[in-house]
């Protein structure tokens, strides 16, 4: 009896263990299949592009926040019927306002982008389920990754794309001829006047795909295309747009003002490329697994290659840089824009932000010769209304204290974008008519940003500068640059800038960034005779009471035998000490000249010294 119930006990454990095992061999099998479906394979694409864009164009993404503005008012939501793509224009305005936040930018594209691969192979298995030409719908999914890096593309162009896809699934669904060209002409018109130019892809691609099946009906749809050319022409003519590239082509995604490269028209020859194949093989029948799986890595390394050349050729390194930059000046990060210029910097640009950060520490005097420099132009960029230099112009006048100059640039700025408007510049134009005392012209722009969703409380809070001098007085950022508006009236950059400063200074001798830039506009020049006249004028007051080390260095410059002059200006010890270090390596070393800069460089490269003897300026 013993025995028998072992004999139970054992079988009833090994049965157990045999269920366990057979429920664990279909859980894998599910999990198997699982792994397999379309479901996973565009939550891992989705996830992919997520991490991508998150690593790549997170800067990108918060720089593009700032070249649009969305208006939640009537006028904003309802203007969109009134022109070619409005509707996409409106979304994208609408999608863009919420960059702002890190990372959401990289969310709502990647899930945009998963979409328009969705939709491509959604499409492609429509026209020919056995294909097999899934993989290559992430071909537009790729080709999109090129343009979207370039602030000038506007991601109307990805919902547009969503739409046209959408039209042709259900396009391609429609049996009868008749049905078929009603629905192209209905459909293409709708997509012209919601979309824009990707009404011309659609009725491109539907005439492909008569063109191969129903040749002798092809002509039919002909007249889809002239209807799409004529509405182009109809929309030139009432100004929609000065060009039917406009209105014809992805150019109608892309900055009115230039010429886009070729990479924005990647993602249309995609399309018609890969259906091309598509309508080819409509009747396909189902090919083995081995084949198929062969055919997918060969599909899968086209795919890669693309990414890989997309890389190479048409996301620039540089750009996110100066992006990095430029969120880090707009949300005050100095030491961060110093850490990330230190090294060899050649973009002016950048060392534009370096100098601004300098500036705004008040270490432009005494640290930068530390950091490479190489003329005017890494102080202060020419002029040319473009919105990214008006916008750097407008930061760095206003750290000078020159008001009317970066209330100047933040309106140039503002009216060369394409967009609605660059909030930060609005943000600018508040600051600058509150301490101008235009109380009038702030208030309109409170008022525009308070219809916004991410500066509403911030405009709110300058009200209570409104019309109260006293207030703007006490303000430590509106009070001081207050001080700075010259007593006299007089027309900015009549004289120059550096004459402007010097009149800043005096109106304001405790602002210490503008007689700083001043100085250095001197120095970066090597324009001796005025930096004289400058230090002679200005040391001992309020502005200058004691020369930053820079200015000490050109000090010695100006008069190399004349220790009593350096007496004047209260020249530190240090600075005699490491000037007599400097010439007497400069004369062990002068009958090797060609390697002289190498090896004074590791002691006195962060000297005014080094820089006014080695360095070349444009």
């Amino acid at each position: 009896m013993r025995l028998s119930e072992e004999n139970t006990s054992a079988r009833f454990s090994y049965g157990g263990y045999g269920t366990f095992r057979t429920d664990r061999r279909k859980w894998y099998r599910t999990l198997f299949h699982l792994l397999r479906t379309p479901a996973f394979f565009w939550l891992l694409v989705w996830l992919s592009l997520f991490l991508f864009l998150r690593i790549y164009g997170t800067y990108h993404f918060l720089y593009l926040d700032q070249q649009n503005i969305f208006l939640y008012d009537k006028s904003c939501a309802f203007a969109f019927p009134d022109k070619p793509a409005g509707l996409v224009e409106y979304l994208n305005a609408r999608m863009i306002q919420h960059f702002i936040i890190p990372d959401c930018g990289a969310l709502i594209v990647s899930a945009l982008l998963t979409l328009t691969g969705m939709l491509t192979a959604a499409v492609i298995r429509r026209v020919a389920p056995h294909a097999n030409l899934f993989i290559c719908s992430l071909l537009p999914v790729i080709t999109l990754l090129f343009p979207i890096f370039d602030f000038n593309y506007s991601y109307s162009g990805i919902p547009a794309g969503c739409m046209m896809l959408t039209a042709l699934y259900y396009f391609f669904g429609i049996r009868s001829i008749a049905g078929r060209f009603a629905y192209t002409l209905a459909a293409s018109v709708i997509l012209f006047w919601l979309a824009g130019a990707v009404a011309f892809l659609f009725v491109v691609c539907i005439f492909l795909r008569e063109l191969l099946h129903r040749f002798a009906q092809a002509y039919l749809f002909l007249v889809p295309i002239l209807l799409i050319a004529g509405l182009a022409v109809w929309g030139v003519k009432h100004s929609w747009a000065a060009d039917y590239r406009f209105m014809l082509l992805p150019d109608g995604y892309f900055t009115r003002r230039l010429h886009p490269g070729i990479a924005v028209y990647f993602s249309w020859i995609c399309l018609p490329a890969l259906l091309l194949p598509a309508f080819l093989m409509h009747n396909r029948k189902e090919v083995k697994a081995e084949r198929k799986w062969t055919e997918r890595f060969v599909h899968l390394v086209l795919a890669a290659a693309v990414f890989i050349f997309g890389m190479t050729n048409y996301i620039n390194p540089k750009a996110e840089f100066f992006k990095e930059l430029d969120y880090y000046a707009r949300t005050e990060q100095w030491d961060r824009i110093i850490e990330r210029c230190r090294g060899n910097i050649s973009n002016y640009l950048y060392k534009c932000y370096l100098n601004l950060a300098l500036a705004e520490k008040g270490e432009l005097g005494d640290r930068m010769f530390a950091f490479d420099q190489n003329g005017l132009k890494g102080l202060i960029l020419p002029k040319n209304r473009v919105t990214h230099i008006s916008a750097i112009l407008s930061d760095i006048y206003f750290s000078m204290g020159h008001i009317a100059l970066s209330q100047q640039m933040a309106f140039e700025a503002n009216m060369s974008m394409q967009g609605a408007g660059n909030p930060r510049m609005y943000k600018r134009l508040i600051q600058t008519n509150l301490i101008t005392g235009a109380y009038p012209v702030a208030e309109k722009y409170i008022t525009l940003l308070e219809k916004t969703r991410y500066y509403k409380s911030w405009a709110t809070a300058q009200r209570r500068f409104l019309w109260n001098d006293s207030a703007v007085e006490a303000d430590s950022v509106l009070g001081m640059k207050r001080k700075c508006i010259p007593a006299e009236n007089a027309l900015s950059e009549m004289y120059g800038t550096d004459f402007d400063l010097k009149r800043i200074a005096m109106q304001n001798p405790t602002h210490r960034a503008t007689i700083q830039y001043a100085g250095a506009m001197y120095l970066l020049d090597k324009n001796m005779t005025a930096f004289k006249e400058f230090i002679e004028t200005m040391y001992g007051a309020d502005a200058l009471p004691v020369l930053p080390k820079s200015f000490q260095e050109a000090v010695i410059i100006l008069s190399e035998q004349e220790p009593d002059y350096w007496a004047r200006f209260h020249i530190s010890e240090e600075t005699k000490q490491r000037y007599a270090d400097f010439r007497q390596q400069v004369l062990a070393n002068r009958s090797n000249t060609s390697v002289l800069a190498a090896r004074m460089h590791p002691r006195f490269g962060d000297t005014y010294w080094f820089y006014f003897m080695f360095r070349n300026i444009d």
